[in-house]
């Protein structure tokens, strides 16, 4: 019995070690899956880019394979971008360049005090304020402005960025991997709402993962189109090596002593007397979500500015909130009430300040965590939360309210109950848009419809009259709208275009009333996901398009003074 246990023992062993093995190689087949589908939206290799690269290695040349053919469902050349007229200008005139947010003002009217928490869920009646009330909670200083000494204000031109007479703002973006849409409509948000002669766009590249960032980047099909304001200065690709020691404060002349003087978690001062942070890769994680909050709390305390996630829209210029003297800010995390819930997504920090090292030093503490519940933790416990303003949700998270706990409060326009609605196109998708909206109609592009175009809420029974009577009213006359598609039509296409067979027809959505009044919308990796066309997030797209194409003015009335760019389809599975 013994004898045939024992030779039965290497053959068991070889067993549980082709079973361990293949145990191993399915955990991370499954691991390597997940931040596959995580950081690119996709279980396979990041989806290629429509369009080719020139051998030569220079600019690529981008091809257009969409033929317009009913084989291929050819909406993509003849739909329509919208049904209304959109009011591009609708935020009225761009703060001054000293303007300053009152802070104060603002906690008051969307939180209620610093403490207290009465008006922190009335994120309809915040984002209101927001934009009917710029003149109470905007001022310019009347001593001593942030532009005294700076040169006069010229505006950009097609090869030079402009002068700004007041400080330069930098803006700061992380990315890892190929260029996909959420960079590109980062960008071109950036370049529609914010003051581009008082602002530069840093875009952070991991060169961990690829040594190769910039380059790739730049002979990125996608990112083709933004080369020509790389090289007029608006925009800088830059190398995001994760440091092993951080300066916390500079010596002055003749201040050391040349010697290594070691102090408390990671703090020493060297030979010429630098204070110095010393980080310990060892303890660090580098999955992306860990570099990204690391990044963020380090170039802002090196550079100063504004660190946003890749996944924020800008709808509104930043700078009133970036300019005032003790300027620190995250946003609020959701409904969660407790001092220390920020959300790191969007932050400001005063470069090389106590705050910026306070920071560093406690993230330290804590084995290079940076995640915002450790950060939000360090503010509370230290009593610092008034250096470090917490806005609420309707400045830069507006939906959350009803994503948490839908029908509390008044919803916003538009009305959702989760973050995948911005990204359906399709007929009848949302129907609760337009819910909370009491503004004057919508106008049309042809007049005369009703219903979803007036901005109200209607029954499918109604959608569906509506589709017909602009199905009949294209038949019956040559509108506007009809020139329109005729124009686009290629040669052949003799049916023209049918809304009602169209799977993403055009509607009335328009980036007027993409929750008016709020600095940015937070798009929350919906990595999955690619927006549909006439979605709201491919509205906005759209509109940034036309401004940076010179055909439409932004939300202050400004046209673009840039270079034409290149046109690229980031969406090429729609048509």
């Amino acid at each position: 019995m013994m004898d045939k246990l024992d030779s039965q023992r290497p053959a068991a062993r070889v067993l549980q070690t082709i079973r361990n093995l293949l145990l191993a190689i399915s955990v991370y087949i499954i691991i390597t899956a997940t931040l596959q589908f995580f950081f690119y939206g996709s279980f396979t290799a990041t989806r290629k880019a429509k369009g080719s690269v020139n051998p030569t290695g220079s600019t690529p040349i981008l091809v257009d394979i969409d033929d317009g053919s009913k084989s291929s469902h050819g909406y993509s050349r003849l739909r329509p971008d919208s049904l209304v007229v959109a009011n591009d200008a609708y935020m009225g005139t761009r703060p001054h360049a000293d303007t300053h947010a009152n802070f104060t003002r603002l906690l008051e009217v969307c939180r209620g005090s610093f403490k207290g928490l009465e008006r922190m869920k009335e994120v309809y009646d915040c984002m209101k304020y927001l934009t009917d009330e710029r003149d109470d909670y905007y001022y310019l200083p009347s001593e001593t402005p942030p532009s005294q000494g700076y040169p006069a204000f010229v505006s950009s031109s097609l090869d030079n960025v402009g002068t700004c007479n007041g400080p330069i703002v930098p803006y700061h973006i992380w990315w890892s991997g190929k260029c996909t849409w959420r960079v590109e409509l980062f960008i071109k948000s950036y370049f529609h709402s914010q003051n581009l002669p008082c602002s530069r766009l840093n875009l952070w590249l991991d060169v961990d993962v690829n040594p190769n960032a910039v380059d790739d980047m730049m002979q990125d099909p996608g990112f083709a189109r933004f080369i020509p304001l790389v090289h007029r200065g608006d925009l800088k690709l830059r190398e995001w090596s994760f440091p092993s020691r951080v300066l916390l404060k500079a010596a002055n002349e003749g201040e050391g002593n040349g010697k290594i003087i070691h102090l408390d978690d990671g703090v020493y001062i060297d030979e010429k007397g630098n204070e110095w942070l010393e980080f310990s890769t060892r303890k660090m994680t580098f999955l992306p979500v860990a570099v990204s909050d690391a990044v963020r709390f380090v170039v802002l305390h090196y550079e100063g500015g504004v660190y946003c996630d890749m996944d924020n829209v800008l709808l509104r210029d930043l700078r009133p909130l970036l300019i005032p003297e003790n300027h620190g800010f995250a946003e609020r995390w959701g409904w969660f009430e407790g001092p220390w819930d920020y959300n790191t997504a969007i932050m400001s920090l005063h470069p090389n300040s106590s705050l910026s090292q306070h920071f560093l030093k406690g993230a330290v503490k804590m084995g290079i965590n940076f995640h915002p519940y450790i950060i939000g933790r360090l503010v509370y416990k230290d009593g610092r939360g008034q250096e470090f303003t917490m806005f609420e949700d309707g400045f830069f998270d507006p939906i959350w309210g009803q994503f948490n706990t839908p029908g509390v409060t008044r919803c916003t326009v538009p009305c959702w109950h989760s973050y995948g609605q911005a990204f359906l196109g399709k007929k009848d998708a949302i129907p609760l848009d337009w819910m909370a909206y009491e503004g004057p109609q919508i106008e049309e592009i042809d007049g005369g419809v009703s219903g979803d175009a007036a901005g109200k809420d209607t029954s499918n029974k109604e959608r569906s009259g509506w589709f017909d009577k602009r199905k009949n009213k294209r038949r019956a006359s040559t509108s506007d709208l009809e020139s329109e598609v005729e124009k686009r039509a290629p040669h052949g296409f003799k049916d023209g275009y049918d809304i009602e067979k169209d799977p993403y027809p055009p509607n009335n959505r328009t980036l007027e009333h993409f929750f008016r009044g709020a600095y940015a919308y937070h798009i929350h990796n919906q990595w999955a996901k690619h927006p549909e066309p006439n979605s709201w997030l491919d509205v906005v797209r759209k509109t940034h398009d036309g401004f940076l194409s010179g055909n439409r003015v932004n939300m202050y009335g400004e046209k673009w003074n840039g270079p034409k760019l290149t046109k690229y389809d980031p969406f090429p599975e729609f048509d």
